[in-house]
């Protein structure tokens, strides 16, 4: 045993007979080993929220209700994380390392099981989640250093994984397996998808730090409505359809918990922790009427706020109103494109129609709803896309959440394998590695389709400033701000903040000049932020940023005294919106300095003279 021992001496909340008759428990002759459960450094910075890891939490109580020596750790909001990594592995005596996550956190994951080698290079890495599940074989060579993968569902395998270990049994025998053997590779026989979600234990909030992840609250709406202290809980796993740009990481059948499961687990939630609000994560629950109500009913009766995902053609304006009557203060629907013909090659299912009216229902009803404009599909043409940002700018004008987004593909999609047989990714295990995941897989050249990223970041900014624009009537607009930003840079110092990656590539694609100013410097709060949003985006360069020697520098090391005139605030979050105000007030307390903010939207005109 280590020095320290886990508290494992309350089982997880839900554990029940049937799950531990399901899964393997320790043989009491067997080796006694100590697991650490890893959880990736997802939050970039200590004042951010984040969404906890729903599935490393459940799989960490699968493991603790087996009654094995499990510890856990928590990497966000660390000091020096992965020193207290190589620690906790020595000083608890640990002999496996498990951890998972994302394709897209793929770096995260990478630096817990390379620094877990490094405190000990004996200690057993194993990996699950997405990443592995997409593409089990690229992403352990990609990974390197993890000894194991677990493919799929997690709660059974990894109990029945660390049978194995014990027991110094073949892991060829293990289903949802993969591992190094004979040279490669291999995954062994996948294993069946669990059928009833209610007897899985709660997740393990305790283990993670849950509360931390509720430090601040969540922006629902243009107006500012935050929701304080939202906790997320999952009604069902997978999804009966097979849109192209997702993947389904906990395999292909729908499976949903009953009623009485889910109320356990909210009120067992809500008797721990401070919690303001709950977003549901299930979109397909509302087809069941019968069970859409007693869930409605079942929240009025617990007086909770909270968020609900649906598809548009479940809606109904009598669902909408028992949600918006049960306590429901925001809705999220799958929109992706406002053309049918777009709808289709993505195998939505549905049409701009049945969006349209279930966007008119909950205006009627009275519930603020979002969702997602993704531009980027397979058959996307300058035409289609043009369609989707013209009715997006009019339901935005309209007060409907809806965000403007490109399509990022990812291994384990029917876009990854397109843009595999295509050519596009060339080598599975270097695009992993990249995260660079915006390609282009649409019918338009690169070139266009490059350009029109960078022209429909101008358009996002002006329209939700609130410019009455036409998208064909970007590239003048830009010009025109491209115009006076040169002339700004000639007379004044201007900070741009906050600086993000798409910010960059705007810029330099409004006013390469403008970008290589010695006049010009780039802010933000957390500079890594930056490169973690380039690595993960790609996208066409920034050269005239790198060539011109930039760095991003957080506030307080520019924008001091009488360094900096102006702040341009060229992000496309809306300008009321609570980003704004933070910059505009922190520059009043502490920055008295500087002249003004000034809005890139105001730079459309004639020469611009601040005032």
């Amino acid at each position: 045993m280590g020095k320290n021992k886990p508290d494992n001496s309350v089982m997880p909340e839900n554990t029940v007979q049937e799950f531990l008759d399901i899964i393997k428990l320790p043989n009491p002759d067997a080796k006694w080993l100590n697991y650490l459960i890893v959880m990736p450094r997802i939050a970039t910075r200590n004042d951010r929220a984040y969404l906890l890891p729903y599935g490393l939490c459940l799989v960490s109580s699968a493991l603790k209700a087996s009654g094995r020596s499990v510890f856990t750790l928590n990497l966000n909001y660390k000091e020096n994380p992965y020193e207290l990594l190589k620690q906790t592995i020595t000083g608890n005596s640990i002999d496996v390392v498990l951890t998972g996550g994302l394709s897209g956190q793929y770096p995260l994951i990478k630096a817990i099981v390379d620094t877990a080698k490094a405190a000990n290079p004996s200690v057993v890495t194993c990996v699950g989640g997405g990443m592995i599940t997409a593409d089990p074989i690229v992403a352990m060579e990609a990974l390197e250093t993890a000894d194991y993968g677990i493919v799929g569902e997690g709660e059974i395998t990894v109990n029945e994984f660390a049978y194995a270990l014990e027991n110094e049994l073949d892991l060829e025998q293990v289903d949802g397996i993969v591992h190094f053997a004979d040279g490669r590779y291999s995954i062994t026989r996948l294993r069946p998808e669990i059928s009833d979600l209610d007897i899985l234990p709660f997740a393990d909030y305790d283990g993670f730090e849950f509360h931390m992840s509720l430090r601040s609250g969540v922006s629902v709406s243009r107006a500012s409505d935050n929701l304080e202290n939202v906790a997320f809980i999952a009604v069902g796993r997978s999804c009966p359809y097979n849109c192209t740009f997702c993947f389904h990481s906990s395999g292909k059948k729908y499976r949903k918990r009953t009623i009485e499961s889910i109320c356990r687990e909210i009120d067992w939630i809500v008797s721990k922790y401070k919690i303001g609000c709950f977003d549901i994560l299930d979109e397909m629950f509302v087809y069941d009427k019968d069970f859409t109500k007693e869930f409605t009913e079942q929240m009025k009766i617990r007086n909770l706020d909270y968020l609900a995902r649906i598809r548009v053609d479940s809606a109904s304006r009598e669902t909408l109103q028992m949600f918006k009557d049960s306590g429901c203060r925001f809705l999220c629907f799958g929109i992706e494109s406002a053309d049918n013909h777009i709808l289709k090659s993505m195998r939505k299912g549905i049409t701009v129609e049945q969006i349209d009216q279930a966007l008119d229902w909950a205006f009627e009803v009275g519930l603020p709803a979002s969702g997602n404009i993704i531009l980027g599909d397979l058959e996307e043409t300058p035409e289609t896309m043009v369609k989707s940002l013209n009715w997006w700018k009019k339901r935005y004008q309209k007060n409907c959440n809806i965000n403007l987004k490109w399509i990022l593909t990812f291994p384990g999609t029917h876009l990854y394998k397109v843009a595999c047989d295509r050519g596009i990714i060339t080598d599975r295990v270097e695009y992993l590695k990249d995260c660079a995941t915006q390609i282009n897989v649409t019918k338009m050249p690169d070139e266009q389709y490059w350009e029109a990223v960078n022209k429909v970041s101008v358009f996002r900014v002006l329209a939700t400033a609130g410019i009455d624009i036409d998208f064909n009537e970007t590239g003048d607009a830009a010009a025109a701000i491209g115009k006076n930003l040169d002339s700004l840079a000639k007379e004044y110092r201007i900070a741009v903040w906050p600086t993000t990656y798409v910010v960059i590539e705007m810029l330099e694609y409004i006013s390469p000049e403008f970008v290589s100013s010695s006049n010009v410097f780039f802010v933000n709060i957390n500079p890594s932020e930056v490169i973690a949003e380039k690595s993960r985006i790609g996208g066409s360069s920034t050269d005239n940023f790198e060539r011109s020697g930039k760095k991003i520098h957080k506030p307080d090391e520019i924008i001091v005294g009488d360094k900096i005139d102006l702040v341009l605030y060229a992000h496309d979050y809306v300008y009321s919106g609570k980003l704004y105000r933070q910059i505009e007030e922190t520059i009043k307390n502490r920055h008295p300095g500087v002249k003004r903010i000034v809005k890139i939207s105001e730079l459309i005109g004639n020469k611009y003279e601040p005032k």
